[in-house]
């Protein structure tokens, strides 16, 4: 079979990658923009809670063991087919005989540092996929849909910024990665004290309202995307188990945070919206 000539190579990176930029364009640009399109459908806040939590559910993978884990030896031929059905775990000449025990990069999963890496990374994927995202129509709605708006554009740009800033300033400190999500997190509940005050939160109608809300989820976003790429590259370098784990707990992560917030935006309806027209903050 021919070699693709270099036009073809060229033409196949190209799509691809308006494929991937197309997806983004479509979450950042439309997806975002839900809670103000859906504003006025009876069923609009059960209509946003689902379309968080339903995309998150078929994205947890399963499989099997992960690679180091001790398995039995195979001695049938059925074992032997279940065995190659699952690349994952360890081959049957480390398998037989004795338990081999944890190979290195398992054991470091289970250390400290393993553990506070994919607690990073389970904390930030919830609130950045689930938790602030079922919020932030209520938090800066009532500042106005310009507040919205700038707070959903320059928030998505925090993110790939803060991944550019990781390439070149990684930061490998698990105290400075703790620091920088506690700081996120004061942003959060700044922001979820919001929402739980709409539609008559703090500083409403003032400029000085709309800047410290749009700033919030910027400084919020950004820091937790730094966070969660950073905590991925320091697992990434230690091998196949890290970097399997690191996905899981970033599916998980999301799915607990959308889980999360269903409940109270879907079916309790624990945070109110304004209406158009009408100001709900007079006496």
């Amino acid at each position: 079979m021919a070699a693709p000539t270099l036009g073809r190579l060229a033409l196949t990176h190209l799509l691809v990658a308006l494929f991937g930029m197309g997806s983004w364009a479509a979450i950042n640009g439309i997806w975002v923009e839900l809670p103000v399109v859906v504003k006025d459908l009876p069923e609009a806040a059960a209509f946003h809670g689902l379309l968080l939590l339903l995309p998150s559910l078929p994205s947890v993978p399963t499989g099997g063991l992960g690679p180091g884990l001790p398995v039995a030896a195979p001695g049938t031929e059925e074992e032997e087919e279940e065995e190659e059905a699952l690349p994952l775990q360890a081959p049957p000449s480390q398998a037989a005989g004795t338990n081999p025990g944890l190979d290195p990069e398992t054991h470091w999963l289970l250390s400290a540092q393993g553990a506070c890496l994919l607690g990073l990374l389970a904390i930030t994927s919830a609130m950045t996929n689930g938790v602030l995202p079922a919020v932030q129509s209520f938090s800066c709605l009532p500042y106005g849909r310009l507040a919205y708006h700038l707070a959903v554009v320059l928030g998505s740009a925090a993110n790939p910024l803060a991944c550019f800033l990781a390439m070149g300033v990684l930061c490998r400190s698990l105290a400075g990665l703790g620091g920088l999500s506690l700081l996120a997190m004061l942003f959060g509940a700044y922001l979820m004290v919001l929402a739980i005050l709409s539609p008559c939160p703090p500083l409403v109608g003032t400029s000085a309202g709309l800047v410290l809300v749009v700033l919030s989820w910027v400084l919020c976003l950004g820091m937790f995307s730094y966070v969660k790429v950073a905590a991925s590259s320091l697992l990434h370098g230690r091998g196949r188990s890290a970097l399997l784990a690191a996905g899981v707990t970033i599916q998980v992560g999301s799915l607990l945070g959308a889980g999360a917030m269903f409940p109270p935006t879907s079916i309790y309806h624990v945070f109110r919206s304004g209406k158009d027209c009408v100001d709900p903050c007079k006496p």
